[in-house]
């Protein structure tokens, strides 16, 4: 029964050593493994290359894993980057209190005792913010900068040199499946139907490159058919594939206390064993990967790094910011029926974006939505929490009408202020 229904059954844990040590076996890396290494720590970095090495030889990369990092490698250097930038931006507001707000409470002329206090603490400030500053600057020589040497790049060349599939044979190859992958997102048939939004975001559908038209929507497909047919290698009795993409299309998820990846889905597994004469197929994220490196090649591991590099399947998904705010404003009636003592912060909001979590794997663009989001809601509890003082009282109606104008605008789902994660060329 196991033989016939082989696609339903995973890669046993006592078998895994053997299959790391096999001479035949492949380890094929997904592209967003790659970027990922950009918003590592340099420890988790060091180690993830170490197990590399361990493995040399057996290293592989599809060529349209290989062209989406080069497309895309700029782009995550600068959003790992930014981080720095809003560092500062916010230690600026810190500074910004002393120099603005209790410079307008006048403590020096009426209450002299307490503004050398206030003094006092300014410089305390300062001399801990400087400090700050100087451990932020060794972080951010560490990480890449586009106009720098790229280390991380280097490293990836050397390892992989030689070790790239073959691109698409023609234009002709890539429109059949095209055609076919329509069919296949249509029957929800993995991996990439989770990726059909790609085909109307920012009307960036395609990329040109060597002369070939790909759409992005069937990437993942385009990746999955080099894996089969580097499969079909007389050297290849076993593919293990890392890749740090979550979704559905690829991992077998149920719900058990949490939500849990069993393992790949069957349909992937089913189609790759029956397309090639393979004896096992594994898929790691880069965390586990690392953990069985450590273990199985005796390379030394940081615990950090393995952690550094968790990545959950059940990372935030992309939110949709119109979406959101519907569902906010459906749980919480204090805009349409306002009253003296509504309080934003005792609705139901915190629920409706706790799943978006931040965390080092959260998405550039989730992380500057929920900032957005985190705002305009600061916005109207402090509204609704000015009506309750009597001096604004006269204001009530016209806070309303302004609060409900901007009910409307966030409901337009305008997001023309989103970062365009498909824009690879615009450092270029």
């Amino acid at each position: 029964m196991k033989n016939t229904f082989k696609g339903f059954h995973n890669v046993p844990q006592d078998e895994l050593e053997h299959l790391w040590k096999n001479d035949k076996t492949l380890f094929v890396f997904d592209a967003n493994v790659l970027l990922n290494l950009y918003g590592y720590a340099k420890q988790t970095r060091d180690d993830f290359f170490k197990i590399l090495e361990s493995i040399n030889e057996k290293l592989w990369i599809p060529y349209h894993a290989g062209l989406e990092y080069q497309n895309k490698r700029l782009s995550i250097i600068r959003r790992e980057k930014v981080v720095f930038n809003d560092i500062e931006k916010n230690l600026a507001k810190i500074q910004n209190i002393f120099t603005n707000d209790f410079k307008q409470l006048e403590l020096k002329r009426r209450f002299p005792k307490l503004s050398e206090r206030t003094e006092n603490l300014e410089k305390s400030i300062s001399k801990s913010i400087s400090d700050y500053k100087r451990s932020v600057l060794h972080w951010n020589k560490e990480q890449p900068c586009v106009r720098s040497h790229d280390g991380i790049r280097e490293k990836l060349n050397n390892l992989f040199e030689n070790k790239v599939g073959e691109k698409p044979v023609d234009q002709e190859w890539l429109n059949n499946l095209y055609n076919e992958g329509a069919e296949r997102f249509k029957n929800k048939v993995p991996p990439g139907f989770k990726d059909v939004d790609k085909s109307n975001k920012n009307n960036n559908t395609h990329f040109f490159y060597d002369g070939l038209n790909y759409e992005r929507q069937y990437g993942d497909l385009i990746m999955w058919k080099q894996i089969i047919e580097k499969a079909k290698d007389d050297n290849v009795e076993n593919i293990i594939f890392i890749t740090d993409d979550a979704k559905d299309d690829w991992w077998y998820t149920i719900d058990s206390n949490g939500k849990k990846s069993v393992g790949p889905l069957a349909q992937l597994q089913a189609e790759i064993y029956s397309e090639s004469e393979i004896g096992s197929f594994q898929m790691y994220s880069t965390s586990t990967f690392m953990k069985d490196g450590e273990s199985f090649m005796a390379v030394d591991v940081e615990e950090s790094s393995i952690d550094d590099a968790k990545t959950s399947n059940s990372q935030p998904e992309e939110i949709k910011y119109s979406d959101l705010w519907t569902k906010f404003f459906e749980n919480n009636r204090s805009v349409d029926h306002i009253r003296a003592s509504s309080k934003i912060s005792d609705s139901k909001w915190k629920n409706d974006i706790s799943r978006y979590t931040l965390s080092p794997k959260t998405p550039f663009k989730n992380i500057i939505k929920i900032k957005k989001i985190n705002e305009e809601l600061e916005r109207i509890n402090d509204s609704i929490q000015d009506m309750q003082n009597p001096y604004y009282a006269l204001e009530m109606e016209e806070t309303i009408n302004n609060l409900k104008l901007m009910k409307e605008r966030l409901l337009k789902g305008d997001d023309e202020d989103d970062i365009d994660e498909s824009d690879e060329y615009s450092l270029i």
